[in-house]
């Protein structure tokens, strides 16, 4: 009896079964690179946001990584309950909802998308500006009502020459101070834990504490990240620090200001208007005294909602991609080790 091997050419041999990494999608991204994701990984989406149903689902999928937008949070427990996850993506800036210790003690990269809305929530912080400035909504609904008798007792604010506070001078921050400064005519001050030596030179500009920020700013722009060191940053002392003429807009984080402390401020007649973005929690009830003032310009997060910053933001499937294949990440939030 003779026997013979068969070998596969090397061209076949060298073929092993590629088996896609799976990503748990939990909210729709950008069509552009959904597509892209789907080529490339097995994705699968929640039926609901909880924890205990994603950590369940991450379980069971086995997943690879994890893309989150603003709904649910990528706490301790889904993380443990995901032993083959390499990395986290999320779709936007803020990484409060991501439990960062946890990933990185799993060797778990956490990646965002510093620079995807910094000029739609720029944009968007001066539209509140102005219109808190301008008395806009207040002379749209008298025009309406025939009221032209408002041009007599209602006064503008002039920007030029006024002082805009910057708490927190990243991208969107600096932006902001860009336009003040360029478009308006105004000084800035800055607070922040870095110095920007070489932005203080180009907007003409300095960093000082926050308290004197407060107390001689005509407007204050929040543009920080809500972490422990921010939490809180601005309540009822902070706020009797400024003037009364003066506007604060918050476009980056509900918990970094006290909403209830701000309201008291506007109803107290010492602090002339507020524009907010974020509220903490989201969603603000119906009777919350934010709502309730009539020195408010409100926005359902919605500060970075334009086709070009939602395409931005679903970019992070390009880091995501860059993890699952081995590589550094271009922009990791946390540092672990390769």
């Amino acid at each position: 009896m003779s026997f013979f091997l068969f070998t596969f050419p090397s061209s076949l041999r060298n073929l092993a079964p590629l088996v896609k990494p799976t990503v748990l999608l939990v909210e729709k991204i950008h069509p552009k690179y959904l597509a892209r994701l789907e080529r490339r990984t097995r994705v699968v989406r929640p039926q609901s946001y909880d924890e205990d149903t994603l950590a369940a689902m991450c379980a069971a999928e086995q997943v690879d990584a994890i893309v989150i937008r603003t709904k649910g949070c990528v706490t301790r427990k889904i993380i443990l309950a995901s032993p083959r996850l390499k990395v986290v993506g999320r779709h936007g800036i803020g990484v409060d909802h991501i439990d960062g210790a946890a990933a990185t003690a799993a060797g778990v990269w956490v990646v965002n998308t510093p620079a995807g809305s910094r000029v739609a929530v720029a944009e968007h912080t001066w539209g509140m500006i102005l219109t808190l400035a301008k008395h806009i909504l207040a002379a749209d609904r008298a025009v309406r009502q025939g009221k032209y008798e408002f041009r007599e007792h209602t006064k503008s604010l002039q920007l030029e020459g006024k002082t805009l506070g910057i708490v927190g001078l990243g991208r969107i921050g600096t932006t902001v101070a860009g336009i003040a400064v360029h478009g308006f005519g105004m000084k800035v001050l800055y607070t922040d834990i870095v110095r920007y030596k070489a932005k203080e030179r180009r907007l003409h500009t300095r960093r000082v504490p926050l308290s004197t920020l407060l107390c001689r700013s005509d407007i204050v722009s929040v543009h920080t990240p809500l972490d422990e060191s921010t939490r809180g940053m601005i309540g009822l002392d902070e706020l009797a620090w400024m003037k009364p003429t003066a506007f604060l807009i918050n476009c980056a984080r509900g918990a970094i200001v006290d909403a209830r402390a701000v309201a008291k401020a506007l109803a107290e007649g010492k602090l002339a208007g507020a524009g907010i973005d974020v509220f903490d929690p989201e969603v603000p009830p119906p009777e919350h005294p934010l709502l309730l003032s009539g020195k408010t310009v409100l926005s359902p997060h919605s500060a970075a909602q334009t086709p070009e910053a939602n395409l931005g933001y679903a970019a992070v499937v390009e880091d995501v991609f860059r993890v699952l294949a081995g590589k550094r990440p271009a922009w990791p939030v946390n540092e672990i080790g390769l």
